[in-house]
Protein backbone atom coordinates (compact mmCIF):
# COMPACT_ATOMS: atom_id res chain seq x y z
CA UNK A 1 0.00 0.00 0.00
CA UNK A 2 3.05 2.77 0.85
CA UNK A 3 3.71 1.55 -2.88
CA UNK A 4 0.71 2.86 -4.11
CA UNK A 5 0.74 5.97 -2.08
CA UNK A 6 4.34 7.01 -3.80
CA UNK A 7 3.29 5.76 -7.03
CA UNK A 8 0.15 8.10 -6.71
CA UNK A 9 1.55 10.96 -5.43
CA UNK A 10 4.51 10.90 -8.24
CA UNK A 11 1.67 10.70 -10.60
CA UNK A 12 0.15 13.70 -9.16
CA UNK A 13 3.39 16.09 -9.13
CA UNK A 14 5.14 15.26 -12.38
CA UNK A 15 3.31 17.09 -14.80
CA UNK A 16 4.10 20.27 -12.58
CA UNK A 17 7.48 19.28 -12.08
CA UNK A 18 8.11 18.51 -15.81
CA UNK A 19 6.39 22.10 -16.69
CA UNK A 20 8.67 24.23 -14.16
CA UNK A 21 11.26 22.18 -15.62
CA UNK A 22 10.82 23.23 -19.31
CA UNK A 23 10.53 26.68 -18.47
CA UNK A 24 13.45 27.18 -16.58
CA UNK A 25 15.65 24.92 -19.23
CA UNK A 26 14.33 27.47 -21.39
CA UNK A 27 14.77 30.97 -19.44
CA UNK A 28 18.65 29.69 -18.97
CA UNK A 29 18.74 28.44 -23.17
CA UNK A 30 16.77 32.28 -24.13
CA UNK A 31 19.35 33.97 -21.97
CA UNK A 32 22.64 31.72 -23.12
CA UNK A 33 21.14 33.06 -26.98
CA UNK A 34 20.58 36.33 -26.15
CA UNK A 35 23.57 37.62 -24.22
CA UNK A 36 26.26 38.25 -26.93
CA UNK A 37 23.01 39.88 -28.88
CA UNK A 38 21.92 42.65 -25.79
CA UNK A 39 25.49 43.20 -24.97
CA UNK A 40 25.77 45.26 -28.18
CA UNK A 41 22.58 46.77 -27.27
CA UNK A 42 24.34 48.13 -23.87
CA UNK A 43 25.80 51.64 -23.88
CA UNK A 44 29.47 51.66 -23.52
CA UNK A 45 28.90 54.88 -20.95
CA UNK A 46 27.52 54.19 -17.88
CA UNK A 47 25.75 57.39 -17.57
CA UNK A 48 23.84 56.46 -20.44
CA UNK A 49 22.54 53.70 -19.25
CA UNK A 50 18.92 54.08 -18.21
CA UNK A 51 17.48 54.68 -14.49
CA UNK A 52 15.61 51.53 -13.72
CA UNK A 53 19.39 49.40 -15.00
CA UNK A 54 21.41 49.88 -11.47
CA UNK A 55 24.84 49.78 -12.24
CA UNK A 56 25.31 46.45 -10.57
CA UNK A 57 22.67 44.72 -12.94
CA UNK A 58 25.07 46.68 -15.38
CA UNK A 59 28.09 45.24 -14.50
CA UNK A 60 26.60 41.60 -13.81
CA UNK A 61 24.89 41.38 -17.27
CA UNK A 62 28.70 41.95 -19.12
CA UNK A 63 30.10 38.92 -17.71
CA UNK A 64 28.57 36.06 -18.53
CA UNK A 65 29.15 33.74 -15.59
CA UNK A 66 27.69 36.52 -13.24
CA UNK A 67 24.62 37.35 -15.75
CA UNK A 68 23.46 33.60 -15.79
CA UNK A 69 23.27 33.61 -11.71
CA UNK A 70 21.21 36.71 -12.21
CA UNK A 71 19.01 35.38 -15.00
CA UNK A 72 19.01 31.83 -12.64
CA UNK A 73 19.26 32.75 -9.24
CA UNK A 74 18.56 36.09 -8.50
CA UNK A 75 15.38 36.35 -10.79
CA UNK A 76 13.51 32.91 -12.16
CA UNK A 77 14.02 30.34 -8.94
CA UNK A 78 13.32 32.47 -6.96
CA UNK A 79 9.91 33.55 -8.69
CA UNK A 80 9.15 30.62 -10.56
CA UNK A 81 10.68 27.89 -7.76
CA UNK A 82 8.52 29.69 -5.04
CA UNK A 83 5.29 29.28 -7.59
CA UNK A 84 5.82 25.81 -7.96
CA UNK A 85 6.44 24.99 -4.22
CA UNK A 86 3.00 27.01 -3.43
CA UNK A 87 1.32 24.62 -6.48
CA UNK A 88 2.63 21.88 -4.85
CA UNK A 89 2.04 22.66 -1.21
CA UNK A 90 -1.63 23.87 -1.98
CA UNK A 91 -2.09 20.58 -3.75
CA UNK A 92 -0.49 18.26 -1.14
CA UNK A 93 -3.49 17.20 0.89
CA UNK A 94 -6.19 20.07 0.95
CA UNK A 95 -7.72 18.57 -2.62
CA UNK A 96 -8.21 15.67 -1.05
CA UNK A 97 -9.51 16.49 1.71
CA UNK A 98 -12.03 18.45 0.12
CA UNK A 99 -12.88 15.18 -2.57
CA UNK A 100 -12.96 12.82 0.40
CA UNK A 101 -10.48 10.64 -0.96
CA UNK A 102 -7.89 10.92 1.56
CA UNK A 103 -10.12 8.57 3.73
CA UNK A 104 -9.74 6.14 0.81
CA UNK A 105 -5.93 5.86 1.87
CA UNK A 106 -6.78 6.13 5.55
CA UNK A 107 -9.50 3.19 5.32
CA UNK A 108 -6.42 0.68 3.56
CA UNK A 109 -4.90 1.21 7.11
CA UNK A 110 -1.92 3.43 6.35
CA UNK A 111 -1.93 6.05 9.32
CA UNK A 112 -2.32 9.91 9.16
CA UNK A 113 1.25 10.09 10.00
CA UNK A 114 2.54 7.90 7.18
CA UNK A 115 0.05 9.36 4.61
CA UNK A 116 1.59 12.90 6.37
CA UNK A 117 5.33 12.43 5.56
CA UNK A 118 5.08 10.01 2.46
CA UNK A 119 3.38 12.53 -0.01
CA UNK A 120 5.74 15.63 2.29
CA UNK A 121 9.10 13.68 1.41
CA UNK A 122 8.67 13.08 -1.95
CA UNK A 123 7.55 16.55 -2.81
CA UNK A 124 10.10 18.19 -1.20
CA UNK A 125 12.68 15.71 -2.58
CA UNK A 126 11.54 15.95 -6.17
CA UNK A 127 11.40 20.04 -5.88
CA UNK A 128 15.13 19.76 -4.42
CA UNK A 129 16.45 17.60 -6.98
CA UNK A 130 14.53 19.13 -9.29
CA UNK A 131 15.69 22.76 -9.00
CA UNK A 132 19.68 21.57 -8.55
CA UNK A 133 19.58 19.32 -11.80
CA UNK A 134 18.29 22.96 -13.23
CA UNK A 135 21.64 24.71 -11.84
CA UNK A 136 24.04 21.75 -12.91
CA UNK A 137 22.47 22.17 -16.75
CA UNK A 138 23.67 25.99 -16.66
CA UNK A 139 27.26 23.96 -17.47
CA UNK A 140 26.39 21.96 -20.31
CA UNK A 141 24.17 24.59 -21.45
CA UNK A 142 26.70 27.22 -21.69
CA UNK A 143 29.41 25.09 -23.12
CA UNK A 144 26.84 24.02 -25.84
CA UNK A 145 26.50 27.06 -27.11
CA UNK A 146 30.16 28.31 -26.61
CA UNK A 147 30.62 29.99 -23.48
CA UNK A 148 32.51 29.00 -19.96
CA UNK A 149 31.41 29.68 -16.53
CA UNK A 150 34.53 31.35 -14.93
CA UNK A 151 33.51 29.21 -11.97
CA UNK A 152 30.99 26.83 -10.36
CA UNK A 153 29.73 28.50 -8.01
CA UNK A 154 26.06 28.66 -9.09
CA UNK A 155 25.50 24.89 -7.86
CA UNK A 156 26.13 25.22 -4.78
CA UNK A 157 23.77 28.46 -5.08
CA UNK A 158 20.89 26.66 -6.51
CA UNK A 159 21.05 24.40 -3.79
CA UNK A 160 20.63 27.08 -1.16
CA UNK A 161 17.67 28.63 -3.33
CA UNK A 162 16.40 25.06 -3.60
CA UNK A 163 16.11 24.44 0.31
CA UNK A 164 14.99 27.75 0.57
CA UNK A 165 12.17 27.24 -1.96
CA UNK A 166 11.41 23.81 0.51
CA UNK A 167 10.92 26.35 2.64
CA UNK A 168 8.10 28.03 0.76
CA UNK A 169 6.56 24.57 0.19
CA UNK A 170 5.72 23.78 3.99
CA UNK A 171 4.51 27.09 4.65
CA UNK A 172 2.01 26.70 2.16
CA UNK A 173 1.11 23.20 2.63
CA UNK A 174 0.32 24.58 6.22
CA UNK A 175 -1.54 27.55 5.18
CA UNK A 176 -3.52 24.77 2.92
CA UNK A 177 -4.25 22.88 5.68
CA UNK A 178 -5.67 25.92 7.66
CA UNK A 179 -8.17 27.26 5.27
CA UNK A 180 -8.84 24.48 3.76
CA UNK A 181 -9.31 25.68 0.50
CA UNK A 182 -6.52 25.49 -2.81
CA UNK A 183 -7.80 28.90 -4.47
CA UNK A 184 -7.74 31.07 -1.02
CA UNK A 185 -5.05 29.12 -0.21
CA UNK A 186 -2.55 29.68 -3.17
CA UNK A 187 -3.72 33.32 -3.16
CA UNK A 188 -2.95 33.83 0.85
CA UNK A 189 0.66 32.07 0.31
CA UNK A 190 1.51 34.05 -2.81
CA UNK A 191 0.10 37.20 -0.74
CA UNK A 192 2.38 36.43 2.45
CA UNK A 193 5.70 35.32 0.63
CA UNK A 194 5.60 38.81 -1.62
CA UNK A 195 5.09 40.99 1.16
CA UNK A 196 7.69 38.80 3.17
CA UNK A 197 10.12 39.11 -0.20
CA UNK A 198 10.30 43.16 0.33
CA UNK A 199 11.97 42.90 3.52
CA UNK A 200 14.77 41.60 1.33
CA UNK A 201 14.77 45.24 -0.41
CA UNK A 202 16.35 46.96 2.30
CA UNK A 203 20.02 46.38 3.98
CA UNK A 204 18.77 46.50 7.41
CA UNK A 205 15.26 44.37 6.96
CA UNK A 206 16.62 41.80 4.21
CA UNK A 207 18.32 39.46 7.01
CA UNK A 208 14.15 38.58 7.78
CA UNK A 209 14.01 37.81 4.22
CA UNK A 210 14.32 34.59 2.75
CA UNK A 211 14.34 35.24 -0.56
CA UNK A 212 17.87 37.43 0.29
CA UNK A 213 19.25 34.30 1.45
CA UNK A 214 17.95 31.93 -0.97
CA UNK A 215 19.88 34.08 -3.48
CA UNK A 216 23.73 33.00 -1.73
CA UNK A 217 24.61 36.67 -3.40
CA UNK A 218 27.52 36.97 -1.36
CA UNK A 219 29.15 33.27 -1.70
CA UNK A 220 28.29 33.58 -5.70
CA UNK A 221 30.40 36.85 -5.84
CA UNK A 222 33.54 34.87 -3.40
CA UNK A 223 33.07 37.64 -0.61
CA UNK A 224 31.68 35.35 1.93
CA UNK A 225 32.29 31.60 2.67
CA UNK A 226 29.56 28.74 1.51
CA UNK A 227 26.12 30.13 3.52
CA UNK A 228 25.77 26.66 5.67
CA UNK A 229 24.09 29.40 8.33
CA UNK A 230 21.10 29.64 5.76
CA UNK A 231 21.35 25.76 4.92
CA UNK A 232 20.97 24.39 8.61
CA UNK A 233 18.38 27.49 8.83
CA UNK A 234 16.26 26.33 5.92
CA UNK A 235 15.87 22.49 6.55
CA UNK A 236 15.17 23.42 10.21
CA UNK A 237 12.69 25.99 9.32
CA UNK A 238 11.20 23.15 7.08
CA UNK A 239 10.88 20.67 9.25
CA UNK A 240 9.69 22.55 11.95
CA UNK A 241 6.54 23.88 9.90
CA UNK A 242 6.04 20.44 8.43
CA UNK A 243 5.66 19.13 11.65
CA UNK A 244 3.24 21.32 12.94
CA UNK A 245 1.62 20.89 9.56
CA UNK A 246 1.64 16.93 10.56
CA UNK A 247 -0.18 18.18 13.90
CA UNK A 248 -2.69 19.93 12.34
CA UNK A 249 -3.29 17.26 10.20
CA UNK A 250 -3.62 14.42 12.87
CA UNK A 251 -5.78 16.91 14.47
CA UNK A 252 -8.22 17.76 10.91
CA UNK A 253 -11.97 16.02 10.76
CA UNK A 254 -12.44 13.76 7.79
Amino acid sequence: MCRTLIGKELRDIKWKLFVAFLVLVASIVLMIILHERLLELLPADMSEIPFFISPDMFNNFRDFTNAMWSNLNDQNLPQIGSLLAIILGIGLLAPEIESGTITLLLTNGISRKRVFWTKSILAVGALILLLVVVGILVVPLSSAFGYSLRHFRIIPATLVAALGIAFVFSVSLLISLILKERIWSGIVSAVVFALWSILGFWEATRVFSPFYHMRARDYFYGDANFPWLAVVGFIAATIAVLLVAERRFAREEL
